[in-house]
């Protein structure tokens, strides 16, 4: 059985979480097939021809992947038996930036002009979400990104969301789906790794908590020094590592503290979730960095400014808006997350039970 991957590659390790979850849940789906998975990166969809994988510059791939023939070479989604949506988020507006999900760089060279001319393969959509302002009702989707998001769900033979405001927006055009945690929290028994004890208190620090601020008033400069001021009080009390995801998160953290101790790992998803495995627990701004703690029965407390921050909800952790976060509140969630979360570690294990029938119920229809 061939399975292709709409996902990215080497570009970032919560994609890949989020992807070797994916894959655990179908092995476990499709127990006695012999799979081949091949995975394509969304952002130069040119990559589900075979031999262009390195292609990775959009503007220039995507003109010649319009003027090479589709079947002058061999595709990684003309010849998948499944092909697979991996989590990220997939639905957003945004009128203020100009930036609409119906508009992406993949859903039209992948889905449009290749998967729907492949009537043999099956479409996934799995583990989906939102990117829209922290306090969003989901009311601001326009017309075009509605139609696109009726338009991927019947196209698809699984659809399966990630947080509440995905199935809120799905509910506003009148169709219902199911919130499933993140499949990011299997991607450690796809690699059959296990907790490997307690080491040290995870931070991961972003300027204005998250990669963009969708217009809303994001106060950067208080963020920055109540986590400054709470780091260094934690420091006195715990050895404290800050988890960095990209070279712009080791430069901040630097800034921060000069002397801080810091993992980075580039493109090395296997080291991440080992490095996760010997955490106490986490003050998160990464989402990811988060969930995979909890794969390990570890608390954290995630702070965001967009939606993806309330991701957490579907597995039993709290979440917080960035502007409303100093020390003394931090402080307060480090005592809390010390002393076991409200025993986060047996709560989350019937957490993942569940989902992991949910998804199997879901993909029954296979």
């Amino acid at each position: 059985m061939k399975i292709s991957i709409i996902t990215t590659v080497n570009h970032n390790v919560g994609d890949d979480f989020v992807r070797e979850g994916i894959k655990y849940l179908l092995r476990q789906k499709f127990k006695n097939k012999n799979i081949d998975y091949q995975n394509i990166h969304k952002h130069s969809p040119i990559t589900a021809r075979y031999g262009y994988e390195n292609f990775r510059y959009l503007r220039l791939s995507s003109k010649i992947d319009k003027i090479l023939p589709k079947h002058w070479s061999k595709d990684r989604v003309f010849e998948a038996d499944i092909l697979v949506q991996s989590g990220a988020p997939v639905y957003w507006c945004h009128e203020i930036s100009e930036s609409h999900c119906y508009n992406n760089e993949w859903y039209k060279p992948l889905i449009k002009e290749r998967f729907i001319k492949n009537k043999n393969t099956k479409l996934l959509n799995l583990a989906a979400g939102t990117c829209q302002t922290y306090h969003s009702d989901g009311s601001e989707f326009c017309e075009k990104c509605s139609d696109y998001i009726k338009e991927f769900y019947k196209l698809s033979d699984v659809t399966t969301v990630r947080d509440t405001l995905a199935q809120v927006v799905f509910n506003k055009i009148g169709i219902d789906v199911p919130v499933i945690p993140c499949s990011s929290i299997f991607s450690i028994d796809e690699h059959s790794l296990k907790n490997e004890g307690e080491e040290y208190v995870v931070v991961n620090y972003m300027k204005g908590g998250a990669h963009y601020t969708f217009g809303q008033k994001i106060d950067f400069e208080k963020w920055e020094s109540e986590f400054k001021k709470f780091y260094f009080e934690l420091k006195e009390k715990e050895r404290v590592v800050i988890s960095c995801h990209n070279q712009k998160e080791v430069d901040g953290a630097l800034e921060l503290d000069p002397k801080a101790e810091i993992f980075y790992a580039k493109d090395d998803y296997l080291a991440y979730m080992k490095f996760y495995s010997r955490a106490k627990f986490g003050i998160m701004n990464r989402v990811h960095g988060a969930f995979l703690m909890a794969s390990y029965g570890k608390p954290s407390i995630v702070i965001g400014n967009d939606s993806r921050a309330k991701m957490p909800e579907e597995i039993g952790l709290k979440h917080y808006f960035v502007n409303e976060v100093d020390c003394k509140l931090l402080s307060k969630e480090y005592e809390f997350l010390k002393n076991g979360a409200d025993n986060f570690s047996e709560r989350f294990k019937s957490i993942k039970e569940k989902a992991f029938k949910d998804y199997m119920q879901a993909l029954s229809v296979l």
